[in-house]
């Protein structure tokens, strides 16, 4: 089954540890410790002098690099594309990236669901304004991933498609 993927948005690409963040409104979840990203020194939300992220362990910073997002769930049914959207402020999602699963690995408590190697869509190119409802049927609410059924994917597909060709013509009307 294809699979969706909502992580926390990362503003180094999903390459690295967040710079400015505690000025970034779209890491609030960090800041609200929405997310347990495992900080150093207590779990409250810390920033360098620079205003760089010190978190110990992060995922969204490093899953354009080692290309795999962590669960205790096996992933048993993933197999397919693989959608990967953050929330934004406004609370409706924003897709920012396309892959296919590759391969799960176990590892003691935990599973490890790699992808083909991608690169984060450029931001102009982001599908923005999707919501968990028209996705999935319902809310989102706990949970870092879905599984797609066939009828959920193609109508993600349309969604895409659909707000894409939005974006393009804004920009052509722009100019």
């Amino acid at each position: 089954m294809d699979i969706i993927i909502r992580t926390v948005f990362n503003n180094q690409n999903w390459m690295g540890k967040c710079k400015n963040a505690d000025k970034d409104p779209r890491l609030y979840k960090c800041r609200e410790k929405v997310v347990d990203v495992k900080f150093s020194n207590s779990g409250e939300f810390k920033t360098d002098k620079l205003g760089s992220c010190v978190c110990l362990w992060c995922y969204e910073s490093t899953l354009c690099t080692e290309y795999r997002w962590v669960d205790e769930k096996s992933f048993a049914e993933a197999n397919g594309k693989a959608y990967f959207v953050f929330t934004d402020v406004d609370g409706t999602l924003v897709l920012w990236g396309l892959s296919e699963v590759d391969h799960v690995e176990k590892a003691r408590d935990v599973h490890y669901l790699y992808f083909k190697e991608f690169k984060p869509l450029p931001e102009e190119n982001w599908v923005r304004g999707l919501r968990a409802k028209d996705i999935l049927g319902t809310s989102w609410n706990r949970g870092t991933y879905r599984y797609l059924n066939e009828e959920q994917s193609e109508n993600l597909q349309k969604m895409i498609k659909n707000r894409s060709r939005y974006v393009a013509e804004q920009k052509t009307m722009a100019h």
